[in-house]
């Protein structure tokens, strides 16, 4: 049984010049406004007890998607059917009365999310002790911090016994050790069947989280998959327009790129101009053809990075002892691994040219990905490198 199913659901949103032309485009019987497209004729269906990772850009149009799961918001066309009672942390001090203690409002909010009065005076020690707020719990929630308000609402939330959970990136403001209990407590309320929606920017909490991910890009479905190859595709997207937007300053900075005095020409991985996969522990070799049109001394460094991730490897030539070089025209070096280490996933060499002091990057070229294809027996190894190793009881 499906717990969510979306089905053709969009969003439109009217946007106005002034208030105004509100009242006045019911006067004159024409539109005086435009329309903006929150979400995009939006599929998909979660099983009860699946645990799904929302991610994408601010403004792809995943707040809405959870307001109208979690029906706050009404969808302009399409169907959604929820089965279940659901449980939203979407944004902070929704469903809170500002003037209200935070007892006060543990009941307001856990009669918002259908408990009668008897079921949350059983529950409000638990919620209060989960909270950890202290004598702050009789205070105005106007008085709370916004870590302090995520406390008390996460706990009645999660205290209701909900068959959905829905969190919309309220755990960002939470200090680490509340984030962890957060996290324990998501993690029992999967281990005991529970749907969770998790909307979050931090790809390792989705991956940690939620064996599922949906990429939501202009509201529209980008990507729907096991979450470590949504998380790693939208991490490559992510990275691919910081360094095109790093392009774009460096040619404000240098003009055009030919005019660059050190450009690369071409990264080739084992001979071939386009994506390749590699067992574990083969060889790579890295070909970088670089064009100088000046006299000036240079040197070449080349990284690892995996999914636009930060660089887990990297070497530069003259660290390495060569001397800095001066080659006029076209040339070319390589790099040999004999035998990466790495896991399973999509990775990128990035090479560099700097000048000699290692300083000032003239230019800097990404190669196409290459992919870790692992021993089956690996396929549940988690990190970035298989070391060697043994186990012994003592």
């Amino acid at each position: 049984m499906n717990a969510i199913e979306v089905n053709a659901v969009s969003k439109d949103y009217r946007l106005y010049k002034k208030p105004s032309d509100r009242l006045a485009e019911f006067f004159v019987r024409r539109p005086l406004h435009d329309c903006f497209q929150a979400l995009k004729d939006i599929h998909f269906s979660i099983s009860s007890g699946e645990s799904v990772g929302i991610i994408g850009e601010n403004g792809a149009g995943k707040s809405t998607l959870l307001k109208i799961l979690a029906k706050t918001l009404t969808p302009s066309r399409g169907q959604l059917n929820v089965n279940g009672r659901v449980a939203a942390l979407l944004e902070l001090g929704t469903g809170f009365h500002p003037e209200f203690s935070g007892r006060q409002n543990i009941y307001l909010n856990a009669a918002l999310l259908g408990l009668e009065q008897t079921q949350i005076k059983k529950k409000e020690a638990p919620i209060i002790e989960f909270a950890e707020l202290g004598s702050f719990i009789d205070q105005p929630i106007k008085t709370y911090s916004s870590g302090m308000t995520m406390r008390l609402a996460f706990s009645i939330a999660t205290s209701v016994d909900p068959d959905i959970l829905i969190i919309d990136e309220a755990l960002s403001v939470g200090d680490n050790y509340f984030q962890q209990k957060c996290i324990d407590r998501m993690t029992s309320f999967r281990e005991q069947g529970k749907t969770i929606l998790f909307c979050s920017h931090s790809t390792y909490s989705v991956n940690l989280l939620c064996p599922r991910a949906i990429w939501l890009d202009q509201g529209r479905v980008r990507m729907d998959g096991r979450a470590m190859d949504v998380c790693a595709a939208y991490s490559n997207f992510l990275a691919q327009k910081t360094d095109a937007a790093a392009k774009e300053n460096q040619s404000a900075l240098h003009g055009n790129k030919s005019q660059l005095p050190i450009t690369i020409k071409s990264i080739v991985l084992n001979g071939q101009s386009g994506a390749i996969s590699l067992k574990h522990r083969e060889a790579l070799n890295i070909e970088l053809e670089y064009c100088n049109t000046s006299n000036a001394r240079f040197c070449i460094a080349m990284g690892i990075r995996r999914s636009g991730e930060k660089y887990w490897h990297a070497v530069n030539m003259t660290h390495d002892g060569y001397e800095p070089l001066k080659v006029k025209g076209k040339g070319r070096v390589m790099l040999r691994y004999p035998a990466l280490p790495l896991l399973q996933g999509q990775y990128t060499i990035v090479g560099f040219i700097l000048d000699d002091s290692g300083l000032l990057c003239h230019h800097k070229k990404e190669s196409p990905p290459f992919t870790i294809i692992p021993p089956p027996q690996w396929n549940n190894e988690m990190g970035l490198l298989a070391l060697d190793h043994e186990w012994k009881i003592l």
